[in-house]
């Protein structure tokens, strides 16, 4: 069996908590980790079986889907095996699939990916946010395509030249995740044509907060064997919350200033929570 509904992105908009909340329904069947199928090519390459195999226990569910947010960045040109195409690769073997898409203000979205780059220790928690971001440091996690998902006029534009518009569902993780939740999964619900009446439980509540202390975070990058004892400085420690300065937001904001036009026309409205402080 094959999925029929993808939810591809955006990376760090809400997705985890979207997939936490569809697998409470009894309709709806979705393996509990992200398969990267379509955009990872040591996954692409074991073929369309492997891929079902995750889908063996759905029995006769009416919604059978996956949750792997980096679908969205479609021609993306990325480290860790990240294929080009990937909206043709998922259109080749999945081609009637509904896509559900969830999508952060790209400024924050970015701000939040190179922390989970932190956290992650794909890069060195030595680096500044600002560097990472817009300034000299900006190389270590432009492979990860911490800017270039944020297009998401052109990453939409990608999946629109395969896909039918009807067959996607756009939601704004501040207007829709955020202030609505209830509704908003009633709404995912009707798309995705099961029951949007099913009583969800902490439907408020987020879901995959990391919170990482700064002593942590430099510990584990560079002496992970002692990966316990960072953990235990992250239980004690305050949260390391950093963020970026105004020159570095003014940057962001500039950045995707046209891409968000782009998208607010084809959304037929303005989303304010993206603006520019003032």
């Amino acid at each position: 069996m094959l999925p029929n509904f993808l939810i591809i992105g955006a990376q760090k908009s809400g997705t985890s908590w979207l997939h936490a909340m569809l697998r409470q329904h009894p309709d709806v069947f979705m393996p509990e980790e992200e398969l990267h199928f379509f955009d990872k090519r040591q996954h692409f390459s074991r073929g369309v079986a492997w891929y079902e195999a995750h889908f063996a226990e759905a029995g006769g569910r009416t919604a059978v889907g996956e949750k792997t947010p980096d679908y969205l960045w479609a021609n993306g040109q990325g480290v860790e095996g990240h294929l080009p195409d990937v909206h043709r690769n998922l259109h080749t073997v999945v081609p009637h699939a509904k896509l559900v898409v969830v999508l952060r203000n790209p400024v924050e979205r970015a701000v939040s990916a190179v922390l989970h780059l932190l956290r992650t220790r794909r890069v060195s928690p030595r680096h500044s946010l600002d560097d990472l971001l817009v300034g000299e440091a900006r190389h270590l996690v432009s492979g990860h395509g911490v800017i270039e998902y944020g297009f998401y006029s052109d990453q939409i534009d990608a999946y629109l030249e395969l896909f039918d518009r009807d067959r996607m569902l756009v939601l704004i993780f501040e207007e829709d995740v955020r202030r609505e939740p209830e509704s908003t999964l009633r709404r995912v619900c009707g798309f995705l044509g099961v029951d949007p009446e099913f009583p969800f439980v902490q439907a408020g509540e987020g879901v995959n907060v990391a919170r990482r202390s700064r002593l942590g975070l430099f510990g584990d990058y560079y002496l992970p064997a002692l990966g316990l004892l960072w953990r235990g400085a992250d239980a004690l420690l305050p949260p390391y919350r950093p963020t970026p300065g105004d020159a570095a937001l003014r940057e962001l904001h500039a950045l995707y200033a046209e891409p968000n036009e782009k998208l607010f026309a084809w959304l037929g409205r303005r989303i304010t929570a993206w603006e520019p402080p003032r």
